[in-house]
């Protein structure tokens, strides 16, 4: 089940982990400040460090150039926006996630890899950060018991993954109606209408897409 382009199932890391991304338009002026939700702040400088760490696991792991590396700032953004929103539907829905919730499912993940050396290289493949693997790992386990609360009655199967997708879809959606979203324009503006950061075009339409 898709949400949101790169949360997307918030996606599973089996083999070689999926990629991990909502909120309303707006532009952030603070200083230091590359997005708020509620009242909760993303700095630039967490962002910025974990834009550094991708990259340096990637160089680690011999991985070719990202044709799409100037995009990372904002797919880093777009995903701890998510997060905050994710754990806002959450809340609503009265779901709260363990340590050990992370650690089994921490766990669960290294066995499916084949042990905790190859996760370095997983990881780097997915463009998650390290320190940034249990945030991860509490958010796609937030989306699944979001769908199941969200959809007790979808049912097992393509169909039921579907249906449970759309209701974690419309949780995130309205967790973002309630929370105040601001996004500083160096990233970009958000796009209500279909959940993503939008790149600002800075040439005043000049450059145009092939």
């Amino acid at each position: 089940m898709k949400v949101f382009g790169r949360m997307g199932r918030v996606s599973r890391i089996v083999g070689a982990l999926a990629v991990v991304a909502l909120g309303l338009s707006a532009c952030s002026s603070s200083v230091g400040i590359a997005a708020t939700v509620g009242g909760e702040k993303i700095t630039i400088n967490q962002l910025q460090a974990s834009v550094n760490s991708i990259n340096a696991a990637r160089k680690v792991a011999a991985l070719p150039a990202d044709p799409k590396a100037g995009d990372l700032p904002r797919n880093q953004l777009r995903f701890f926006l998510l997060s905050v929103l994710l754990k806002e539907a959450a809340t609503t829905h009265g779901i709260t996630i363990s340590p050990s919730d992370i650690a089994a499912r921490r766990k669960t993940i290294i066995d499916q890899l084949g042990g905790e050396a190859k996760l370095p290289n997983a990881l780097a493949n997915a463009g998650i950060a390290t320190e940034d693997f249990d945030l991860y790992l509490r958010d796609i386990t937030y989306e699944e018991r979001i769908g199941t609360a969200a959809a007790p009655t979808a049912a097992v199967g393509t169909a039921g993954d579907q249906q449970r997708g759309a209701a974690v879809q419309q949780a995130v959606l309205d967790a973002g109606k309630k929370a105040k979203v601001s996004v500083n324009p160096r990233y970009g503006t958000w796009d209500a209408n279909t959940a993503d950061i939008v790149a600002v075009d800075t040439t005043g339409g000049a450059v145009k897409k092939k």
